[in-house]
């Protein structure tokens, strides 16, 4: 995302910073039609009232993976660990679920990004945060100059409760053995959690979510950082000025570790 599409980005959501106010005017038009069609559409990801029924052909497409040299032996250990886990039946959500989904990205990042449990779209395409959500997440990552190809995405529940309820302590106790693997083999350099759910669950704390966001925190000795989750943003667009500097903070943190 170059600098003056992200600043009048950032001025269309009601973000200014010292440079969105000097954005070129002779510029300003035709990224503001650019930014229309990308950024610019609230009502596309208005709650639906009542669930639809939902096909495969529906979902995105699943995010492709890098074409970086990878580390064969931590690939194979993910891909044995991801066979196992599509075959839990830990807890009874495997009785509703489609598919699990294990989680996808760059499998030798450094960032990882875990939400709470899958969406009833990531449910059917076995892929975490796509969707509306998908598409805002990935808009979020451009912001600080990130995308899906740089980082890896999972989520605490591996497999959707019905209804999309908030997933119980008990089905996170569960899939914790998967994700810790996961954690193990991915030797992240920082975990950013997504949401109030799985940081108050992975984290065992109960403090309010500002507190979430303005702290720092561990996990199994790998800093954390937490920020809203794309859905929760989604149905709380007001929010999206504290999602701008909560990435921010994410993207300064996270390049004194890299």
């Amino acid at each position: 995302m170059g600098v003056d599409f992200q600043q009048v980005y950032l001025k269309e959501i009601g973000v200014q910073t010292p440079i969105s106010l000097f954005v070129d005017v002779s510029k300003q038009a035709s990224l503001e039609n650019k930014i229309v069609e990308e950024v610019s559409k609230p009502e596309v990801y208005a709650k639906p009232v009542q669930e639809a029924a939902i096909t495969v052909a529906e979902v995105a497409e699943p995010v492709q993976m890098p074409s970086i040299a990878p580390d064969l032996s931590k690939i194979e250990g993910l891909d044995v660990l991801q066979i196992q886990t599509e075959a839990c039946t830990r807890c009874d959500l495997a009785k509703s679920r489609n598919k699990v989904v294990f989680g996808s990205g760059n499998q030798q990042a450094d960032l990882v990004f875990i939400g709470d449990a899958p969406s009833r779209e990531d449910d059917v395409a076995g892929q975490p945060i796509i969707g509306s959500a998908g598409q805002l997440f990935g808009r979020m990552l451009a912001s600080v100059g990130l995308d899906r190809d740089s980082v890896y995405v999972m989520n605490g529940v591996k497999c959707r409760p019905l209804h999309g309820r908030t997933p119980k302590p008990e089905e996170f106790a569960a899939c914790e053995q998967w994700l810790v693997h996961q954690l193990d083999m991915l030797q992240p350099k920082l975990i950013c959690m997504l949401g109030r759910v799985v940081a108050h669950t992975l984290l065992k704390n109960k403090v309010s979510l500002s507190d979430l966001r303005a702290g720092q925190f561990d996990f199994r000795g790998i800093p954390v950082l937490v920020i809203d989750h794309p859905s929760y943003l989604l149905r709380s667009q007001q929010h999206k000025r504290r999602a701008w500097a909560d990435l921010n903070r994410l993207k300064i943190y996270y390049q004194t570790l890299i």
